[in-house]
Order: structure tokens, then C-alpha cells, then sequence
């Protein structure tokens, strides 16, 4: 028996439906939403550059500490991610944003300041609304010469007090902690008498090291319970994680056992352009992401651990292409030995057509994704209490060139969809002849790798992302390969295009608006390419192949037909 997955669903009126999903929700949330509280933390857009902010940082520090003329300086985007959490876990962020929000920034720029003369590096922190500094950290090179300190200021407590004064504190107003003081060498704690919110109470926490006061740093530590909580959250997205990289690697040897077993039939060449193309972008970003790797620093230059990191995730990425090339082989192969065509590629007759008509689909598909995913996030605020906070290892305002960052579209379309639908529903249908199974495991196992984003709970993303693999999987078993990646490439330059015009900078909101079309150019070059050089006469089959059967509806049996993506994709029942 053959179930066919060919034309009937209206894509037209799916995207419609996305389209009043997205814009209804957008509607009616703010009706639902309780005015006094907050689920999410807001996006806060600096209002001050960076070269501001390492201007000010270097004046504070010159005035204080010795300093070379011409020091060299980095400017990191920071945030306070534990206590940002439990405020809104505790739907206490209004309330502290009104209250501490100018004092305390959650959110805030880190400015690096390296002084290698004097072998010395400082990392100030600065308001990025008002160039405010309100926290300094000091680190000075164990082989360097300490300052000297006179006899009258050897007294910690004195210097801590000084210090304080310095930034603008009352030391009456705060309890030295001795319990506290306890918890790293060297460092004294003093607890806020008044300042509070929720069970957080405002700490000044002040390193010394070499008689000297090392750092200056106020907070609302998050409560031990929350911590405990999210350490425990933290722990789940793990092991999600590692399952997800633990199958997928078993995917990829599957799919080198396959290849092996067809390795007289598969074509080496298929899949190549692709999986450079994931590469470049990939390490393209690795290299822009680099000021985000500085922030995961310790207290000296963050120029040695950021280097190591960009090594080592540049190897990973490199694995990762290897992954996607064999996928793409094996994938392809799987599903030729079922009858389908379900990836064409250039020398067919029909690519180019393939191709625009795809973009097409990826289109409408993913206004349709777009708005089942924002009921989803909607449902999830509302009635399971989901947040998110901001991550700095993964902010665009630690980017080199953040117009560059939704390229990274495609580098996620081009592989997971290669891994988890042309090949991961090819192997699970291999195995368990179910066609329900085959979307539905992939798919779990691709949301898995996505449970490391900052959202909590965990699960809910789990469940976010299942659905969308469940999307993504109808696309690919009805329309093919390249529909299901137009559609993800179209998702995601939307998602990441709006986050570039978010930032408020017109040369963002510029790039940011280009890249929502950018999928849509990419189809039309790609077709009027392959129209003009594509000058190979239409194949009959496969070199090393058997001939391609298209499923007959009125015998209900195979015939061969000419090599390239027949009018209407079909899939042959287990």
C-alpha cells in the first residue's frame, strides 16, 4: 500500500493561520498578563556606546590606581543571570527594576582594562544607561611588584571602609558578615541593614589581596534554595544534552555503516557545498563570538582562556561538519533505496524549479511555525510560569559584527536538518517501520540539544522544540529536503533578523529587515543560476543506482522514472 504526501494542504491558508496565531497573541497577552508583574525579563538596549563606557571605566581606574598612557581596552556586555532568575521566578523584576534598577543594573558593560606595563588587568563595571560605575575588580600579576600600603591603612576593615566611603556607601548602614567573610579567602562581605527584596539582601563584597583592596562588588546574591533549584534545572539540560550528542553520534556512525554498505551507489560528491558552507558560516561565527567567550574570564586577561575556548569549539564545529556531510550521503541514500527523490541536486533537470518552488513552501511554512510557536510561548508564561534570562555568552552585543550573526540561519537549517530529518527519520523509519515513531524521535532528540538555553523550566523547551521538529518533519516527508531547510532558514533569519532590529541602531534595523528576505533571495539566485549554466542533458538514472520509482496511484505499484524530483513528492508505506 502507498500513502502519498503530495498537494492537498493549502500552505496559503497555514500561513494565514501562523500569521493571526503570532499577531493575536501580540493582541490579547497583554490582557492576560498581571501589569504588577513581569515573566520575562525584558531586552534592555544600551543607551551609551561602548567606546563611552571604556572611556569612563579608564577614568575611574587613572584616578585611583597607577595606569599606563595607553592601556588596552575590551568592552563586554555583562549580566547578574542567578539573581535576574529568581526575581523573575519570584515575579519580583518590576518591583527591583523601579527600585535598584539604576543602582544595580541586572544588566550592565564589563570593561576590561589590560595594563601590561604594569602587568595588571582591571575590570570595571559600568551602567550602560547612565555610565554609572558601581563595581571594580583588580588583578595584578603574582611576578609584578605590589603597591605599597602605609602602616596607618594595614587595618582591612579600615581599608574596606575606605573604600566603601569611596563608592559612595555609609559603612554604618551595612553589618560586616563573618560567616560570609568565610566563604573565599581573602574577601570581606558586608549585608545592606535596609536595602532588600524578596529574601535577597544588598551585599558589598570587597577581595583583598596584598594588604589592598583587590575588588569592589554590590549584589543581591540569589538565595541558597533558588540556586539549589536551578543548579538542579541546570543538571537536567545537561543530561538532555549529552543524550542528544550521545544519539547523534550514534546516527553519524550509522550513517558511515551505511554509506560503507552503498558505498558502490552513494555519490561522494553530494552534500560537499553544503557542509562547507555550514563550516564557513560556523567558524565565521566562532571567531565573532570571540568578545562573548572573554566574559566566561577569571580575574587576569581573558585573552589566553578565550583562545583556548575558539580551539576548541572550532575542532567541535569541524567535527560537526564531518557529522552533516555523512548524513547528507547516507540520508539520501536511505531514502533512494525507498523510491523517493527527497533531496535533488543540481545535475537534475528540475533543480532550479525544485529549488524556487521550495523557497516558496519554506516560506509559508514558517509563518505557520511562527505562530504555533508563539501560542506555545504564551501558554507557557501564562500557565507554567516560563522565563528566560540573559545569557552574555550568547548576546549579540558581544559580537565583533553582530550583522553578521543570522547567517548562522543557515548553518543550523543546512545541519539539523541534514542529521535529524534526511537522515535521523530515514533510520528510525529503517528500524520501526512507523511513520509516527520516525518523526516523532528525531525530533525529541534534536529539542533535547536545545535545552541549554536559559529558559526555565527546562522541559518546557523540551516540549517547544518537539513540536516545531514535528513541523519540520511533515514538511520534509511532503515537500522534501530542501522545503524543510528553506523553512527553517526562513525561521530562524526571521527570529535573528528581529533580534538585530531590536537593538535599536539603524544600521541593525537595516540589516535586520534584509535578512528576513535573504532566504527568499537565495531561491530566485539559486534557480536563475542553475537555469543559465545548467546545460547537462536530463539523466535517466542514478550512475550506480537503480532507476528512481515514483508510486503509480491507480496500480498501486513502483515504475521507474527519469532521474530528478518528480511534480509531486511521494512516500512508498512501510
Amino acid at each position: 500500500m502507498l500513502k502519498r504526501f503530495n498537494s492537498a494542504t493549502p500552505l496559503p491558508l497555514l500561513a494565514v493561520i501562523g500569521l493571526l496565531l503570532y499577531f493575536g497573541v501580540i493582541v490579547v497577552s497583554p490582557f492576560f498578563r498581571d501589569t504588577e508583574r513581569t515573566d520575562q525579563a525584558p531586552t534592555n538596549v544600551p543607551e551609551v556606546s561602548k567606546q563611552q563606557a571604556a572611556a569612563a571605566a579608564t577614568d575611574f581606574v587613572r584616578g585611583r590606581f597607577k595606569l599606563s598612557p595607553e592601556p588596552q581596552t575590551n568592552v563586554l556586555y555583562q549580566a547578574y543571570t542567578a539573581i535576574s532568575g529568581y526575581l523573575q521566578k519570584e515575579h519580583l523584576y518590576d518591583e527591583y527594576t523601579k527600585r535598584y534598577g539604576d543602582q544595580y543594573p541586572l544588566e550592565f558593560y564589563e570593561v576590561e582594562i589590560n595594563d601590561k606595563p604594569n602587568e595588571t588587568t582591571y575590570y570595571v563595571a559600568v551602567n550602560y544607561k547612565t555610565l554609572q560605575i558601581f563595581g571594580w575588580a583588580r588583578n595584578k600579576s603574582p611576578v609584578a611588584k605590589s603597591d605599597t600600603v602605609s602602616s596607618a591603612e594595614t587595618d582591612l576593615v579600615r581599608l574596606a571602609e575606605r573604600a566603601i566611603r569611596d563608592m559612595g556607601y555609609a559603612p554604618e548602614q551595612f553589618i560586616l558578615s563573618s560567616e560570609k567573610g568565610k566563604e573565599r579567602n581573602g574577601a570581606l562581605v558586608y549585608v545592606s541593614k535596609t536595602e532588600q527584596i524578596g529574601e535577597a539582601k544588598l551585599e558589598l563584597r570587597l577581595d583583598v589581596s596584598g594588604g589592598q583592596i583587590a575588588s569592589f562588588k554590590p549584589a543581591f546574591p540569589a538565595p541558597d534554595s533558588f540556586i539549589s533549584w536551578q543548579q538542579a534545572q541546570d543538571e537536567r539540560s545537561a543530561l538532555m544534552t549529552r543524550i542528544s550528542m550521545a544519539v547523534s553520534l550514534m546516527m553519524t556512525f550509522a550513517a558511515l555503516i551505511v554509506i560503507i554498505r552503498y558505498r558502490k551507489e552513494v555519490r561522494f560528491g553530494r552534500g560537499t557545498v553544503l557542509s562547507m558552507l555550514f563550516l564557513a558560516i560556523y567558524l565565521t561565527n566562532n571567531f565573532n563570538m570571540l568578545p562573548a567567550f572573554r566574559t566566561m574570564h577569571g580575574s587576569g586577561p581573558s585573552e589566553p582562556e578565550a583562545a583556548i575556548y575558539l580551539v576548541i569549539m572550532n575542532i567541535f564545529i569541524t567535527l560537526m561538519a564531518g557529522s552533516t556531510y555523512l548524513s547528507f550521503l547516507a540520508g539520501r541514500q536511505l531514502w533512494l533505496n525507498r523510491g523517493w527523490n527527497a533531496w535533488p541536486v543540481w545535475r537534475d533537470p528540475r533543480f532550479g524549479s525544485e529549488t524556487r518552488t521550495a523557497m516558496v513552501r519554506g516560506y509559508l511554512i514558517c509563518l505557520f511555525i511562527l505562530g504555533v510557536q508563539q501560542v506555545m510561548l504564551f501558554i507557557a508564561s501564562e500557565a507554567f510560569d516560563v522565563w528566560a534570562i540573559s545569557e552574555p555568552t550568547d548576546s549579540i552585543y558581544n559580537m565583533r559584527v553582530p550583522g553578521f550573526f543570522p547567517l548562522m540561519a543557515w548553518a543550523a537549517a543546512i545541519s539539523e536538518e541534514a542529521v535529524y530529518r534526511l537522515l535521523g527519520i530515514a533510520l528510525v523509519l529503517r528500524l520501526t517501520r512507523s511513520r509516527v515513531l520516525a518523526v516523532l524521535l528525531p525530533s525529541v532528540i534534536w529539542a533535547m540539544s536545545h535545552t541549554q538555553y536559559p529558559i526555565y523550566p527546562v522541559y518546557t523547551r523540551l516540549i517547544e522544540v518537539t513540536v516545531l521538529g514535528l513541523v519540520f518533519g511533515w514538511a520534509f516527508l511532503r515537500y522534501g529536503f530542501l522545503t524543510a531547510m528553506f523553512a527553517h532558514a526562513a525561521m530562524d533569519s526571521i527570529l535573528m533578523g528581529l533580534s538585530l532590529m531590536y537593538t535599536g541602531e539603524p544600521l541593525q534595523i537595516a540589516l535586520g529587515t534584509l535578512y528576513l528576505l535573504v532566504p527568499a533571495a537565495v531561491g530566485w539566485i539559486i534557480a536563475w543560476l542553475h537555469g543559465r549554466f545548467n546545460r547537462r542533458p536530463p539523466a535517466l538514472s542514478l550512475p550506480g543506482a537503480p532507476p528512481l520509482p515514483e508510486a503509480n496511484p491507480d496500480s498501486g505499484r513502483l515504475t521507474p522514472i527519469k532521474f530528478g524530483p518528480p511534480a509531486s513528492h511521494r512516500f512508498p508505506e512501510a
